[in-house]
């Protein structure tokens, strides 16, 4: 009978890092380890760390473009990139008014509560194709299912091509394909 084996993404040297990248590592590890994702390909997944940051890989088992990329720095962001995607987390994002739809008591958190929702398929990630560049829109789905806008941004870049509707990515590490 196959049972899951407990998983862990710790750095080695988890020890030399300041509190703040400690926090931040045990936390993804935990969720990680507590979830038990079928179609993250733990091999191919990294972490690496030292007293200078941070850099999780999170790749997906089946489909390698909705992979997840985490990087702390230790001085207050954390950067996570999913698709054409990114989302900087400060530590004075509550003082300095900044307002999510997953926010949480401290930017570690918020940014553990964001990386859990990309991982269970709570954030949506819609692109369209433009001749001058890419449009994107990141939605969050609640608790109640409905999908609250949270980012817009656009990307400046020659793209062949232009979509009327967009492609739509669900990063969920509990499904096999998670693009619609």
């Amino acid at each position: 009978m196959w049972q899951a084996m407990p998983v862990t993404l710790l750095p080695n040297n988890v020890g030399l890092l300041n509190s703040e990248l400690r926090a931040f590592a045990e936390g993804l590890s935990a969720l990680v380890e507590r979830l038990q994702f079928p179609h993250l390909d733990i091999e191919r997944s990294s972490v690496v760390g030292d007293a200078d940051g941070l850099h999780f890989t999170l790749v997906h088992a089946r489909r390698p473009e909705l992979g997840v990329e985490a990087i702390a720095d230790g001085h207050g962001e954390i950067i996570v990139s999913y698709g054409h995607e990114h989302e900087h987390f400060r530590s004075n994002d509550a003082t300095s008014g900044m307002v999510r739809p997953f926010q949480s008591g401290d930017h570690v958190q918020t940014t553990l509560t964001f990386v859990e929702g990309l991982l269970t398929g709570r954030v949506e990630l819609q692109l369209w194709k433009r001749p001058f560049g890419i449009k994107l829109r990141s939605f969050w789905t609640g608790e109640d299912g409905k999908a609250e806008l949270f980012l817009r941004s656009s990307t400046v870049l020659p793209v062949f091509g232009w979509s009327r509707t967009p492609e739509i990515y669900r990063f969920d590490f509990t499904k096999p394909g998670s693009s619609i």
